[in-house]
């Protein structure tokens, strides 16, 4: 794209792409679940894990990144309305969002579409197979598009996407591109340099999710529930604290959470 004159056209699919991976990402980490590794495709990204998710996080996790494309462009359509002459500088931008949006939501294996039908159905091996051969189909009849331009105008970009969407149907999975937020909580400790004991005070209105941010490799630590007076409820050591998210949505709070999880405070 670059030797044929499309440098601005690259930047700015590769940071569409990457907003809508951060959209997963960040619907993901709501709701208990992170990411272990991008990966840049020419039809968007992919996020890897291995954790089965429940099925109202898959459909909102998938539809998170097309979305937040079309929010963004929405957001731009009302700003050439009031600032007409932005509209020369961020045209691009905008209709890769629209592109990067409306494809991923296509039905087809390994697009968002697909994880989100995927996740809604009852038989999803049966549902898998079918949306994995559309994925075939399309990126086939991508690539036969491809050859035709050869006689006309070449695109390079079809023949591309083609051979990576025909990739991803092939050889994908239907495991989940996330971990959950628990493997963090109760991952490997660096014990060849030492860990600490720590003891972390949390209000019982604190999200699950955001007792995450105080763990560390280097300590392990044991959260003491209290009170608006600082009166300890409960405590929560750090390998329940893993084992809770497994089955409680992250954004809820230590409070809201089924007290026969939580060891009470004697």
């Amino acid at each position: 794209m670059c030797i044929n004159g499309q440098a601005i056209f690259f930047v700015n699919s590769t940071l569409v792409v990457l907003l809508h991976e951060m959209a997963h990402a960040k619907i993901a980490y709501g709701r208990g679940y992170i990411m272990n590794q991008i990966v840049l495709m020419p039809y968007g990204a992919v996020l890897y894990g291995e954790e089965k998710m429940r099925k109202n996080d898959a459909v909102a996790i998938a539809l998170a990144g097309p979305l937040f494309n079309l929010f963004i462009a929405t957001a731009f359509f009302a700003l050439w309305w009031l600032v007409p002459p932005l509209y020369a500088f961020t045209d691009s931008f905008v209709y890769s969002n629209i592109s990067v949006a409306l494809f991923n939501l296509l039905p087809i294996f390994p697009l968002d579409g697909s994880r989100a039908v995927i996740a809604l159905s009852k038989n999803k091996k049966k549902t898998l197979r079918l949306l994995r051969a559309l994925g075939i189909a399309v990126s086939l009849s991508m690539f036969g598009l491809f050859i035709l331009s050869v006689f006309f105008e070449i695109n390079f970009t079809l023949g591309v996407m083609a051979v990576f969407l025909f990739y991803g149907a092939v050889s994908g999975t239907t495991k989940e591109r996330y971990a959950h937020i628990a493997e963090a909580a109760s991952g490997k400790k660096d014990l060849l340099n030492g860990v600490e004991k720590k003891t972390v005070f949390v209000s019982q209105k604190v999200k699950l999710v955001r007792l995450l941010r105080m763990l560390s490799p280097n300590s392990l630590t044991t959260f003491v529930v209290t009170d608006e007076a600082m009166k300890p409820i409960r405590t929560l050591e750090e390998q329940e604290f893993g084992e809770l998210l497994l089955t409680a949505d992250g954004d809820k709070t230590v409070g809201e959470v089924e007290s026969g999880k939580l060891k009470v405070e004697k």
